[in-house]
C-alpha cells in the first residue's frame, strides 16, 4: 500500500434520502481503539453491532460491544505478527482471520485462522496454499464456507465446512498483476444468492464469480465502474444491487450499484487516512482508518488514538 499525507477527518456521514430519519444524536459517531502502534487493518461486525478489529502493528484482536466507545483487546497480540481481514461466522462461533507470522518464513506465513467468537481462543489455523501468499480479506457463503483472497498469489482460496485444508478455488489470467509484485486481489463480498465479488487493487477492477452447483468457481465477469474504482481495498455486499467499496489511497468509501453488466459509482464520504476496509452494522458502515503508511516507514507519525468511523450509508432507491 502507498503512503499518502494525513488528511483531516472531512466528512462522517453524507445527506440520505428524505424518506430515512436521521442517525440519533447519542448514537456512536466513532470508536477508539487501543494503544500508539495498534495500526488497524481489518473489521467485522456481529448481528449485535459488535465490531471486531484486527492489528496489524500489535498482531491483537480488539472487540467494541454495542454502545461501547473504546475497543479493549480480545486475543492478545504478540510479536512480529498481523490480523489482516477479518469475519464473524456466528453460526459455528467462529472469528476468522487473515494472519501474517514473520516468524515462520521460509514455511509459508500467511494463514487462516479461526478463533472461538466468545472466547477468542485460537481453534485452527490454515495455511495458504503454495509456499508464498498473503490472505487479505474474508467471506463465507450461506453454507458456512469460507473464501479469502490470496492478493500475492492472485488467487481466491476456500476452506470448506467442517475442512481442515485451504485449496486454491479461482485463479484466472485477469487477477494477474500489470507490475510484479502489485497487490492484486482484496476486498471480496457475498451477495447472499450464490455470487461472490472481489476487487484488485492495482487496477481497479470488480468481478463478479459465481458459486456454481457443484461448489466450484465460475469463470470471472468484470464489472466496469464509472467513474473508476481507484486502490479499491475492503468490500461488503449492502442490498439487491449495491456494494459498498473502501477506496484506500484517495481516502474515500463509496456504494457501486451495478446492473445490466456495469456498475454506477457514488462517493459516500471521503477525508480518511488511508482506510483499509469496512463492517456493516443495524446503523451504518464502521470504517477504519489504518495509516498503515507510517508503519511501512513513511515520514511522519499517525494521528492518534486509531479509530473506526461511522458513516451513514444512503437507502437504496426505490425500484419503479
Amino acid at each position: 500500500m502507498r503512503s499518502t499525507r494525513w488528511l483531516s477527518l472531512l466528512t462522517l456521514v453524507t445527506a440520505v434520502s428524505a424518506c430515512e430519519p436521521p442517525p440519533e444524536e447519542s448514537a456512536r459517531a466513532e470508536v477508539q481503539l487501543p494503544g500508539e502502534d495498534f495500526y488497524p487493518e481489518g473489521i467485522a461486525s456481529s448481528s449485535d453491532g459488535t465490531l471486531y478489529v484486527g492489528s496489524v502493528g500489535t498482531g491483537a484482536i480488539a472487540r467494541a460491544r454495542p454502545g461501547e466507545l473504546g475497543a479493549h483487546v480480545f486475543v492478545p497480540g504478540r510479536p512480529a505478527f498481523g490480523i489482516y481481514g477479518l469475519a464473524v461466522d456466528e453460526a459455528h462461533g467462529t472469528l476468522w482471520a487473515c494472519t501474517y507470522d514473520d516468524t515462520l518464513p521460509p514455511a509459508q506465513p500467511s494463514h487462516l485462522a479461526a478463533y472461538g467468537l466468545a472466547t477468542g481462543e485460537l481453534k485452527a489455523s490454515h495455511p495458504l496454499p503454495g509456499s508464498s501468499g498473503f490472505c487479505n480479506d474474508i467471506a463465507l457463503d450461506a453454507a458456512g464456507n469460507v473464501y479469502a483472497t490470496d492478493t500475492l498469489a492472485n488467487t481466491v482460496v476456500r476452506l470448506a465446512v467442517g475442512g481442515n485444508e485451504l485449496t486454491t478455488w479461482a485463479e484466472d489470467e485477469a487477477f494477474a498483476p500489470v507490475v510484479e509484485g502489485d497487490f492484486t486481489l482484496n476486498g471480496i463480498a457475498y451477495d447472499g444468492a450464490g455470487t461472490l465479488y472481489v476487487v484488485k487493487s492495482d487496477t481497479g477492477t470488480l468481478f463478479s464469480i459465481a458459486i456454481q452447483a457443484d461448489g466450484s468457481a465460475g469463470a470471472p465477469v468484470t464489472i466496469p465502474v464509472e467513474p473508476a474504482l481507484e486502490a479499491p481495498d475492503g468490500l461488503e455486499w449492502l442490498d439487491a444491487q449495491r456494494l459498498l467499496v473502501v477506496e484506500n489511497t484517495p481516502g474515500r468509501v463509496s456504494v457501486v450499484t451495478h446492473s445490466g453488466g456495469s456498475g454506477t459509482k457514488e462517493v459516500i464520504a471521503n477525508g480518511f487516512g488511508e482506510p483499509t476496509t469496512a463492517a456493516l452494522t443495524d446503523d451504518g458502515a464502521w470504517v477504519l482508518e489504518a495509516q498503515l503508511g507510517f508503519f511501512f516507514g513513511a515520514p511522519g507519525v499517525p494521528s492518534l488514538p486509531f479509530r473506526v468511523h461511522r458513516v451513514v450509508v444512503p437507502q437504496a432507491p426505490l425500484l419503479p
